[in-house]
């Protein structure tokens, strides 16, 4: 089924239809209102936001992309702003007033009730990119010894603050977690039956979260274990809070992103939201790096120029090596790095998947150098064929070690490997592959 086109807000607007325009949003969605949003400026967004009310407005800000969140938190009035973090789920309130200034967060934690400022305070103890930054602090907990019928009624009393519930977790005294029920059990039990007996006959917790695991892990944690929900725990399995399937959608969605504005040495925030001398900054020290890379290549021909002019059939084939090695590398760099993301290549693991890509890599070289010396002995000469040939081997085998190796040292010295697939692997293919087939080139015609 194909999605409902995006709605056209610019005319009503611009005729000033407000009230019309208001009775349009508040029947749709908040995702779709979000997607409406996207093609106005950020003063006509502010001004439809102002016309929502205030719960499809909360909402509607948590759906925005992160940089057009950050700019109509700002814009919009405090008084406003405050109301609508009283009306978001933990979880997505913190995200909210974490990135406002510190000035602007105190005063819209102090505005709200102090209940939902302490949620918000601890939650924001945490760092945005671990378990505990994810975590949502509406949850069910309740004794092994509560029974059915009041736990029942419990959810019944809190059902306006829990939004999607999947699961009641179990925990004693000391909130230490002992189980979990699923929705289904409890409504299936009997009245008078316990949360303990009901733990007896259900498996045990598919999956629990330590609050200070990193994002990306728990991620493919819920991908391994097929989970709507988990809790999470501190270090003495002490219940905290839980985290639920949206908020992987969305780090999912936020670590691609990642990854491929990494890839070009840029970010979200700096392609759609900063000035353009703001963008040429952050993109300048990349493309200088592949600069420092197009430089040492003119050395190289240049010490090899006496060989090439002797040979000048060799040079026929320098963007062949160049452009070749440097698929080869970007190919093997893209797959590491999308292994390291997704748990796929773990630590345990890294011996084995270099030597998987290296096998590759040789079936590669040998098809590439075996065609590539036919190809070019048969137009020049048998001598020229097999220097050719050789060198788009061993261009091929290097480039295809180095794509598969940089994002993993790059992962140990703690940046990011997405980082390491852009110009880093390719300005060093260039001049790797060069200076080898200058070298095998020269050395065997």
């Amino acid at each position: 089924m194909s999605s409902a086109p995006i709605l056209n807000l610019q005319p009503l607007l611009e005729e000033g239809r407000e009230s019309e325009l208001a009775g349009l949003l508040s029947a749709l969605h908040p995702a779709d209102v979000a997607e409406a949003l996207g093609p106005l400026d950020m003063e006509d967004t502010i001004k439809v936001m102002s016309l929502l009310d205030i719960g499809q407005a909360a909402e509607v800000l948590v759906e925005l992309s992160e940089s057009s969140r950050d700019q109509v938190s700002l814009g919009l009035p405090r008084e406003k702003l405050t109301q609508m973090v009283a009306e978001m789920d933990s979880d997505d309130a913190a995200d909210i007033v974490g990135d406002l200034s510190d000035d602007a967060a105190e005063e819209v934690l102090n505005a709200i009730g102090s209940l939902e400022s302490g949620e918000v305070r601890r939650l924001l103890m945490y760092d945005e990119e671990t378990a505990g930054g994810l975590m949502q602090l509406e949850l069910v907990a309740a004794s092994g010894s509560d029974t059915v019928a009041n736990v029942v009624g419990a959810i019944r009393a809190a059902s306006e603050d829990l939004g999607d519930l999947s699961s009641i977790y179990v925990v004693d005294q000391a909130r230490a977690l002992q189980g979990e029920v699923s929705l289904k059990d409890l409504l299936l039990a009997y009245p008078d039956e316990t949360l303990s007996q009901l733990i007896q006959k259900a498996p045990g917790l598919a999956l629990v979260v330590r609050v200070d695991e990193g994002q990306e892990t728990v991620a493919q944690k819920f991908k391994k274990y097929d989970v709507r929900s988990a809790p999470v725990v501190d270090s003495q399995n002490r219940l905290l809070g839980r985290i639920t399937v949206d908020d992987i959608i969305d780090v999912v969605d936020e670590e691609t992103d990642k990854d491929f504005y990494r890839l070009a040495g840029s970010s979200e925030e700096e392609v759609y939201t900063s000035g353009a001398i703001r963008r040429a900054g952050l993109r300048l020290p990349w493309l200088l790096f592949n600069l420092g890379g197009g430089i040492i290549t003119s050395f190289i021909l240049k010490f090899f120029e006496a060989s090439f002019q002797a040979t000048i059939a060799l040079v026929a084939f320098v963007p062949m090596v160049m452009s070749l090695s440097g698929a080869v590398g970007s190919q093997s760099a893209t797959i590491t790095v999308r292994g390291l993301a997704t748990g796929r290549i773990a630590p345990g693991l890294i011996v084995r998947s270099l030597g998987m890509e290296q096998k590759v890599s040789l079936f590669m070289a040998l098809v590439f150098g075996l065609a590539i010396t036919a190809i070019a002995g048969s137009l020049h000469a048998p001598r020229l064929g097999l220097a050719v040939g050789l060198s788009i081997a061993a261009a091929v085998l290097f480039s295809a070690f180095l794509g598969a190796v940089t994002p993993l040292f790059f992962r140990t010295v703690n940046v990011d490997p997405a980082l390491a697939s852009g110009p880093v692997v390719t300005s060093a293919n260039d001049v790797a592959s060069l200076l080898i087939y200058a070298a095998i080139g020269t050395a065997v015609v």
